[in-house]
């Protein structure tokens, strides 16, 4: 039903090396490669993979978030914040994070400026997402007002943080999609990620779908 390769572990190394290796094939074309980053767990594997990826020639690489909670650029909740704090460093790389210490509207308007700026001049297009137990993806929560927005990025008010993110249009523009999800809580998704095509207001991790190259790394037990 899906284009789903599914890869058990929990081991984030593991998948740092499968996401590196995929990069560094690209870049070895000599392919401009734009790579969106994301938060949670999945900034362990980020900060892994950029350790192999700084191994080699990345003057081609662009990294970018698939999603940011609202701040200023430093707060402790920053998912950019947190990726540098992690040691994630690519000297040769062009960086543009989401938070720039302006207001909202703006850093969302320059967010989705950047989006069809870099889409446009990248080669290849690689995301790195989490998905949460209740099926959410990049920062579209269910039934939330980011679930259908046209553009490429959304900013809205969620219960826990003002959320930027990336739209499930720009998600279907990418060339490959690597998923990092551990914990029981979350075997029901992975479940309907194989078997259903539920709506995206219900489950915005079906958006994930739409991308060619699909490759989900879980502990999922059958």
């Amino acid at each position: 039903m899906s284009n789903i390769s599914l890869h058990t572990t929990i081991d984030p190394k593991f998948v740092a090396e499968f996401l590196a290796n995929s990069i560094i094939t690209q870049l070895n074309l000599n392919k401009k490669v734009l790579w969106f980053a994301t938060g949670g767990s999945s900034i362990k594997v980020a900060s892994i993979a950029s350790k192999k990826i700084a191994e080699v020639t990345h003057n081609k690489l662009t990294i970018m978030l698939t999603d940011e909670r609202y701040g200023e650029p430093t707060h402790p909740d920053s998912n950019w914040q947190q990726l540098l704090t992690t040691g994630f460093n690519l000297p040769q790389a062009k960086l543009i994070p989401i938070l720039t210490g302006e207001n909202r509207d703006t850093t969302v308007k320059k967010f989705n400026e950047n989006l069809k700026k870099e889409f446009a001049n990248a080669d290849y297009k690689i995301g790195l997402f989490g998905v949460g137990g209740d099926g959410h993806t990049a920062g579209i929560l269910p039934n939330s007002p980011a679930v259908n927005y046209p553009d490429l990025a959304f900013g809205y008010d969620s219960e826990k943080f003002e959320r930027i993110t990336m739209t499930k249009n720009a998600i279907a523009m990418l060339d490959e999609a690597v998923v990092f999800m551990q914990g029981e809580n979350k075997w029901p998704v992975i479940k309907d990620l194989k078997e259903k095509d539920l709506p995206f207001k219900i489950q915005p991790a079906q958006i994930l779908k739409q991308v060619p190259l699909l490759t989900i790394f879980t502990d999922y037990k059958n």
